[in-house]
């Protein structure tokens, strides 16, 4: 079943960040109106940071050990189009800290980041692209107006 294009807008929620994604493709994020082609890393009070070149293999403890000062409820990590799980060697900073890693597909993680963020949740999300994203043709974008099924 195909998705019909619908229009978002977003406003702060009363309880929750002030950034949202709304829409996303196999080589691109596009949060609070701004389009991304690299992988970010997006917190839900400040926004997004630029992670140009990481890939899901790339990533490594240190990236997550970024997150520890602000200590975040649990971190994301959208590993482009299919799932992966990291090991734990680069999951165990926020493990030792007792928050909760989840790896899913980048869409699932898009549309997880905005659910916990609407609801005032201390959310990181790690949006990654596939290796060979950048290369392949361009889909038609997912526009996020409500929670959906992949």
């Amino acid at each position: 079943m195909a998705l019909s294009p619908v229009s978002t807008s977003f406003t702060a929620q009363p309880n929750g960040g002030a950034f949202g994604i709304n829409a996303y493709g196999s080589d691109f994020v596009e949060v609070n109106g701004a389009r991304f082609n690299a992988s970010l890393l997006l917190r839900s009070d400040i926004g997004p940071t630029e992670l140009s070149g990481l890939s899901p293999e790339g990533l490594q403890a240190r990236h997550l050990e970024m997150l520890a000062q602000w200590s975040p409820e649990i971190v994301l990590v959208g590993t482009g189009s299919r799932q992966r799980f990291l090991s734990p060697l680069v999951m165990a900073p926020m493990l030792r800290l007792r928050i909760g890693v989840e790896c899913m597909t980048l869409a699932a993680a898009c549309r997880t980041f905005n659910l916990l963020a609407s609801e005032g949740r201390r959310t990181a999300a790690f949006l990654l692209f596939d290796r060979l994203a950048a290369s392949a043709p361009a889909a038609e974008p997912t526009l996020i107006s409500s929670l959906h099924k992949d």
